[in-house]
């Protein structure tokens, strides 16, 4: 588990070094909320940085953990301001283990974000192995 999240905060601080358009802020970059997959084979999280009520800058940061053959995927998963839960795309990493990769974005929701966190699953084909939900980010707008 420790080997994960070093793993992790490595690709988080190549993700803060970059200074990607789009992506958190400096100021945010010790924000993170991520998990590992209880079978060990990702680990993923998000920096973020609150623009609005109905707007976030997020930095999707996914790792691949384990030699098995699988691949992983993370996306970021929302409660609106009506309270209904929003998925956004899925975001995949098919390079095998230890490789890791960043995704910067804006996301936006025209009812408003109140929280956001990310998924993170370890697939085997198109089944989904193992699964895991980040902690919540909530919005310093509400």
């Amino acid at each position: 588990m420790r080997r994960h999240i070093v793993a992790l905060l490595a690709a988080t601080a190549t993700a803060a070094a970059l200074g990607v358009a789009g992506a958190p802020s400096a100021s945010a970059a010790a924000l993170v909320k991520s998990c590992s997959t209880s079978d060990g084979g990702a680990s993923g999280g998000m920096q973020w940085d609150w623009n609005s009520k109905k707007s976030m800058d997020v930095a999707l940061i996914l790792a691949d953990t384990e030699a098995d053959s699988n691949w992983v995927r993370i996306r970021l998963d929302i409660t609106t301001g009506e309270g209904n839960r929003y998925t956004y795309k899925w975001r995949e990493l098919r390079d095998g283990n230890g490789s890791n990769k960043t995704w910067t974005t804006t996301a936006t929701h025209d009812d408003g974000i109140v929280s956001a966190r990310v998924q993170v699953e370890d697939v085997h084909g198109t089944s989904p192995q193992s699964t895991c939900y980040s902690g919540k980010a909530y919005n310093s707008y509400y």
